[in-house]
């Protein structure tokens, strides 16, 4: 599986990912609706669980990596505001699933995925990360609820919060990240 491209990690240390919130890297056509988001996932291998629940009880939904199923429950679908940002949260996950291969049970952290594509240090990347949270005004929400998480699934929770509310980034490190089997 292609890990980022360099140009990609390049483009975010350099500062220039602050102008593209706001659809800089909106997809050109499929990939801007749920629908064919979705079905963008099966093509992929990821199987798709719409309503009934999802993991713990409250949680709107998940994405296993061992399993590659992405559960969007009946919570979520009840709440159209919450649903961009929720989906997108796990489609970074599924990012970090590709990074390592969908056909392996293990993940990798973008941090990790985009440090091996360029040369960029963790206080550029853990830098980068931060501003989205600060962005959204989520960051101690963010710092709190992981806290307790083991160090690998607190960082891959604290990307997937970070670009949650960028489904354009996120859009495209899936289309750049994940590939169809052929």
């Amino acid at each position: 599986m292609p890990l980022l491209p360099r140009a990609l990690a390049l483009l975010i240390a350099s500062g220039a990912w602050l102008g593209l919130a706001g659809g800089a890297l909106a997809a050109p056509g499929p990939l801007r609706d749920e629908t064919q988001l979705l079905e963008q996932l099966r093509s992929l291998g990821v199987a798709v669980s719409l309503g009934g629940e999802c993991g713990a009880p409250g949680q709107l939904a998940t994405y296993n990596m061992g399993a590659n199923v992405l559960c969007l429950g009946d919570a979520l679908l009840a709440r159209p505001a919450e649903r961009s940002k929720v989906l997108h949260h796990e489609l970074v996950h599924v990012v970090q699933d590709c990074l390592d291969g969908l056909e392996t049970p293990t993940s990798m952290t973008l941090v990790d995925g985009l440090r091996r594509a360029g040369d960029l240090t963790e206080r550029q990347l853990n830098g980068f990360f931060l501003q989205h949270l600060r962005d959204q005004g989520n960051l101690r929400h963010v710092v709190a609820t992981t806290a307790p998480l083991p160090q690998d699934s607190r960082q891959r929770e604290i990307e997937a919060y970070a670009l949650q509310a960028d489904p354009a980034l996120v859009q495209h490190l899936l289309r750049e990240s994940c590939r169809r089997k052929p």
